[in-house]
């Protein structure tokens, strides 16, 4: 590499150090969609105070890593179902998420995630995903998802 190409080089790193990253490599607002995709299996663990049955799960997803995920759903007599899930990857970071959806077959359900924000890299996360779970028992859960996010 010539002086002039190394002296440009770190010209524009100075640069990209003092005025900060362009936003469509932050993220954040004014951040660009990704595809957001993974999948996860757990159980149910239990119901919260507010009646909310509570499911646990494992994952690994794009964007996220390794995560471990904690939904609060309601189930209602007509097979909709909506909640919440707080996603945490493994550095602590979480996406937080409202979901709506509906029974499709006595075992399987489908739906949407709407991304809420977070903390961390998530702090002004917006986007979808369409989960697809599935439960051979009634306690036992597989999910997958993907659609977008931005963040």
């Amino acid at each position: 590499m010539g002086k002039r190409t190394s002296l440009a080089l770190a010209g524009l790193g100075l640069a990209l150090l003092a005025f900060g990253l362009p936003s469509h490599l932050q993220g954040g607002p004014g951040g660009s969609n990704r595809p957001f995709q993974g999948s996860a299996d757990g159980a149910i663990t239990g119901i919260d105070p507010s009646g909310a049955i509570v499911i646990e799960t494992t994952g690994s997803a794009t964007h996220l890593g390794y995560f471990t995920r904690t939904e609060d759903v309601f189930f209602e007599p007509d097979g909709t179902i909506s909640g919440t899930a707080v996603f945490t990857a493994a550095n602590g970071d979480q996406l937080w998420a409202d979901l709506a959806g509906e029974f499709t077959s006595p075992t399987t359900a489908e739906g949407t995630y709407t991304f809420t924000g977070g903390t961390g890299r998530f702090r002004a996360a917006t986007g979808t995903a369409s989960f697809e779970v599935s439960t051979p028992d009634g306690i036992d859960v597989d999910v997958s998802f993907a659609g977008s996010i931005s963040y």
